[in-house]
């Protein structure tokens, strides 16, 4: 009898066990496993950016004509040229030679193809020349370089093997699936893998039935009656969508190993805000920024508008051509018209995109559309911002373009652009302008978080009271634009406001307070959130460079010297890593090794202007005045944006005896920097030493402006007066 029962135990086992494999291989075998299920979806992807994101280099996705024929750029011969069935390019490397390399995959195909080799370390590396695919009657069908005439020498970041080009680092997370960057610190490589070459399914979708989005809300876009513009109808929207996307559609830093699309982007990645070199100052787009910065600044996002309302999430492709698309929620008769776009029916003008997304153009052929869906504002043309008015006629002056728009349409609304470009100017009055804007709940949140970083020029108790207001923010970007502002809080006050931020629901606020805070718990959860961070950028200088500095602050001289030197070794072209090292052996009074690290520097980057800076100033601390002239030209020579520089070379000059050259260097700096008040004291001072009172006068109004509680200034006013005799 019991080994019956055991005879039938045994037998539930391997029937339930039979069961239990046929139900797995079911499940792995099912079609919407793996997307084959939706077959109209699936024949969208197939012909999307997505599904080109990267392939194999083979025969059907190659699209470059590998005929060996030579081809040069920036002085170096590169040859594209085919072995057996394998695609192999010979040309330029890290040591100024050449040498042959296998071309490992594709990226992208229009307008443009890129290829991948791969070098040492498991690195893999993405070449500059590039196929254009455009068809020939538009310029394309022909090799060309992404920087185009620009040299690119060995020695500039921007080579192609420099790791500011790696594929693990840069670009691998967002065009494969499933990708795990797997970097390996004290080797400096890379062990990295992933599911699926290209962008698919998985990259998008966390459940294994593909129905995670299904759950968005049930509705349509609606016109009330007599609206002109549609308003949401139905359940309310989610946001998870935009999640998804903004992974890879956003500048920003990694704070994990991989992407989980069923994670809050915040808890994946620290954004870059609207700031420079990435937009002008009004959030235009500058330099590539992969739409989602912009889009968050639009009247769209805050309406509801999700990606999927204008594109098609599997093809990618609007979902209607031209006008078409935009006339779902806005209504034809009131926009596309004459009477609104004051263009002719059927012409580029007459196009939504035409003034609202101008292009702009990335790697010489990609043009690619701002997705701030913006007011043209021809009238900010005095901060230095383009327009789509004038940037289609050419022949237009900004003034007239702005003098249309209002007789067209009324005055224009203050925008935060000049906000901002005043408060980066430091122009008198800015600050209050700027406390105004950052208090006013109808300005983007981006735009908000964005202004922080700016704020921290103008400590006050204002200041400080806004700061902390907006660590409090119910949104998530305030406050991580408010933690990064506090660091112009006292110490005490702000490690005080800061710990409550540890315990926040966003990994990326948690780590942007723990970055802040000046003695940080080491054994706290967010440490370990921010050791595993800061290994995903360790790969290039940045990335050792901030963990040195933060090592640094901290008092930790040792271990930040360790990674400032790692960072010369791995990225031996970044220069804040040896003006830092520097900087802290000079704190140390160890002048002697200082000046041999600036000196080792200037041995990668003769012409970085922030290392010949640090080579004057050591020289003039060393007794060498005289010899630290040139170095200090040159810094302001290679770096006109940067007052300081300016100012310092003008003092040198003018102690050395010659005061007329350091005028000139003064006044053209104060052409670019009018509200440095350095630059003026020292015009002031320089034109007075002259006895010339009427420029001196001029200066000393400008120093009255930017500080009118100085009661100096306003004497020196008062003589300077006396001395013209008004």
């Amino acid at each position: 009898m019991k080994l019956r029962a055991q005879k039938s135990y045994y037998l539930l086992i391997c029937v339930l066990t039979l069961s239990a494999l046929t139900l797995t291989l079911t499940y792995y075998k099912s079609p919407f496993v793996h997307g084959q299920g939706y077959s109209e979806e699936r024949a969208k992807w197939q012909s999307s950016h997505h599904y080109q994101s990267m392939l194999p280099a083979t025969a059907d996705n190659i699209l470059g004509k590998f005929d060996n024929s030579p081809l040069t750029f920036n002085g170096n011969t590169t040859l594209f040229y085919k072995k057996d069935d394998e695609y192999w390019v010979h040309t330029d490397d890290i040591a100024g030679s050449s040498r042959d390399f296998k071309i490992e995959f594709t990226f992208g195909f229009d307008p443009l193809q890129q290829y991948l080799v791969k070098t040492e370390s498991g690195k893999y590396q993405v070449l500059p020349i590039f196929w254009d695919s455009r068809p020939a009657e538009q310029g394309g069908q022909r090799w060309a370089h992404i920087y185009g005439d620009d040299h690119i020498a060995p020695n500039d970041r921007l080579h192609w093997i420099q790791p500011l080009q790696n594929w693990n680092g840069m670009c691998a997370d967002c065009h494969s699936t499933g990708f795990v960057r797997n970097y390996e610190v004290s080797a400096d490589r890379f062990g990295s893998e992933w599911q699926t070459v290209n962008v698919s399914c998985k990259s998008c979708h966390a459940s294994d039935d593909y129905s995670d989005f299904k759950t968005n809300a049930i509705g349509n876009w609606t016109f009330a009656e007599g609206a002109v513009t549609a308003e949401w109808s139905g359940e309310p929207r989610q946001s998870r969508e935009i999640e998804v996307c903004a992974a890879c559609h956003s500048l920003r830093t990694p704070l994990a190993n991989s992407i989980d699309p069923s994670l809050d982007f915040l808890d994946q990645f620290t954004p870059t805000l609207i700031q420079s070199p990435q937009y002008y100052p009004d959030g235009q787009v500058k330099e590539e920024d992969y739409v989602w910065g912009s889009f968050l600044q639009s009247k769209m996002h805050a309406s509801g508008v999700i990606c999927s309302d204008c594109h098609d999430p599997h093809s990618l492709e609007l979902k209607a051509p031209g006008n078409q698309m935009c006339s779902t929620c806005h209504m034809p008769s009131e926009f596309d018209t004459p009477s609104h776009h004051k263009h002719q029916i059927g012409s580029t003008g007459a196009e939504c995109v035409s003034c609202h997304m101008p292009e702009t153009t990335f790697m010489q052929v990609d043009a690619r559309r701002d997705h701030s869906f913006r007011i043209p504002r021809p009238d900010l043309a005095n901060i230095g911002v383009p327009d789509a008015c004038t940037s289609c006629h050419t022949d237009m002056e900004a003034s007239a373009a702005a003098k249309s728009i209002e007789d067209w349409f009324g005055s224009r609304p203050d925008h935060f652009g000049g906000t901002f470009a005043a408060a980066q100017a430091d122009a008198p009055g800015s600050a209050g302008e700027l406390h105004t804007l950052l208090a006013n709940e109808e300005i983007p949140p981006i735009i908000r978080a964005s202004g922080y970083q700016i704020l921290i020029n103008f400590p006050s108790t204002e200041t400080y009271k806004l700061i902390e207001q907006g660590l409090n923010s119910p949104d998530p970007l305030i406050r991580l634009g408010a933690v990064r502002a506090t660091n112009i809080l006292p110490p005490n006050r702000q490690q005080a406001v800061l710990t409550p931020l540890l315990q926040d629901e966003y990994k990326a606020i948690r780590i942007a307070a723990f970055e802040q805070i000046e003695t940080p718990n080491s054994s706290s959860p967010v440490r370990r959130e921010f050791d595993v961070a800061s290994i995903q950028t360790m790969w290039r200088g940045e990335g050792r460079y901030n963990l040195a500095l933060f090592h640094q602050q901290r008092g930790n001289s040792d271990r930040a010297t360790e990674l400032y030197l790692q960072a010369q070794q791995i990225d031996p072209y970044f220069s804040a890593s040896y003006v830092n090292l520097a900087d802290l052996l000079r704190a140390s009074r160890n002048e002697r090794m200082s000046g041999q690290i600036i000196d080792r520097g200037l041995r990668f980057l003769p012409d970085d202007p922030d290392l010949n800076f640090s080579k004057a100033l050591h020289m003039v601390r060393s007794g060498l005045a005289p010899a630290a002239l040139s170095f200090l030209e040159k810094a302001v020579l290679n770096a006109p944006e940067n007052s300081r520089y300016a100012y310092v070379y003008s003092v040198a000059l003018s102690d050395l005896g010659q005061p007329q050259k350091a005028l000139d260097v003064l006044k053209n700096a104060h052409t670019s920097h009018p509200y440095d008040a350095d630059i003026n004291m020292m015009l002031l001072n320089l034109y007075q030493a002259q006895g010339n009172w009427k420029e001196a006068l001029i200066y000393a109004k400008n120093l009255s402006k930017l500080q009118p509680e100085n009661i100096n200034i306003n004497r020196i006013i008062t003589d300077l007066q006396n001395r013209i005799g008004n």
